[in-house]
Formats: structure tokens, C-alpha cells, sequence
């Protein structure tokens, strides 16, 4: 028997046209990281980039409160990849999303992949039902757009 993750998966690609550093760097220093990240309103409250470190952060939902995450680092690869477990800042919170982004170099341009690994297939169906894949490519136009302009 074969053991797949597709149905507890959401996999999203783009071409960058960035060098790898700088798209890598994007991910992982803070000062990039805001500008593109999160919506307007957004506050890092904590943010220690390594290998077990967090960061803390809120943005504003629709209702005007505050939605604080928490990412934690599992492992940087610089400048080849990252994985971090990404979710709510609350207690007793749901099971993160353990993500793994890859960055690979294509013509002085940047592959980049995030791949969301779900602990269930009922999580990875509710969170599409709820925008994660729109919201994952959007987030990766929204860091294409950043980096343009660096």
C-alpha cells in the first residue's frame, strides 16, 4: 500500500522574477515579510527566524477583531527551503498546517512552491472551502508584486 498525502494537500507554484536569495530573504526577514505577508493592519508581536523559533502575529478580520497566528520554524534551508507549522495563536488551538516552501532557481528567476500539508483531509476540505488555495496564490502575487519593486 502506497501512502499519499494528496487528499491532505494544497500545493501552489509561481515564477518569481527575483533572484533565490532575495525571494528566500522574503520569506525570513521581518522587514521584507510585512510588506507583503499579511493585510493592511497587520502587527508582528514576536518574530525569532530559525529553527524551532515563533512568530507571533495578528491581522484584521471583516468584523474589525484582530485574528492572532503563530508560525512556528521547523527548518531553514537557506536558500533552498523552509518548513514551518503555521496556525492559530489561541488556546487549545486546531493542529497546525505544516508548510514547506521551496524556492529553486530558473533563469536568474525563482520557482517557488508552497506545499500546506493538512493533519486530515476534512481540514484540508474545510480550509479550500474557506479560501486557502485562492489565498495561498494570492499571497505568492502579493510577494511577486513586493519584489518587484525591490
Amino acid at each position: 500500500m502506497v501512502d499519499t498525502t494528496a487528499d491532505r494537500e494544497i500545493v501552489v507554484t509561481r515564477l518569481i522574477d527575483a533572484p533565490r536569495e532575495l525571494v528566500f530573504a522574503a520569506f525570513t526577514e521581518r522587514e521584507h515579510i510585512e510588506q507583503w505577508w499579511a493585510p493592511r493592519g497587520a502587527t508582528t508581536h514576536e518574530m525569532d527566524v530559525k529553527s524551532g523559533g515563533i512568530w507571533r502575529y495578528s491581522q484584521p478580520a471583516r468584523d474589525g477583531s484582530l485574528n492572532p497566528f503563530k508560525i512556528k520554524f521547523i527548518e531553514l534551508d537557506k536558500p533552498a527551503r523552509l518548513v514551518y507549522d503555521f496556525g492559530t495563536d489561541a488556546e487549545n488551538p486546531p493542529e497546525p498546517v505544516r508548510t514547506t516552501v521551496t524556492f529553486e532557481e530558473q533563469d536568474r528567476k525563482t520557482k517557488i512552491t508552497l506545499q500546506l500539508l493538512f493533519v486530515t483531509a476534512a481540514e484540508r476540505k474545510q480550509a479550500v472551502k474557506y479560501g486557502a488555495i485562492v489565498g495561498a496564490m494570492q499571497a505568492l502575487e502579493n510577494l511577486a508584486d513586493y519584489l518587484a519593486k525591490v
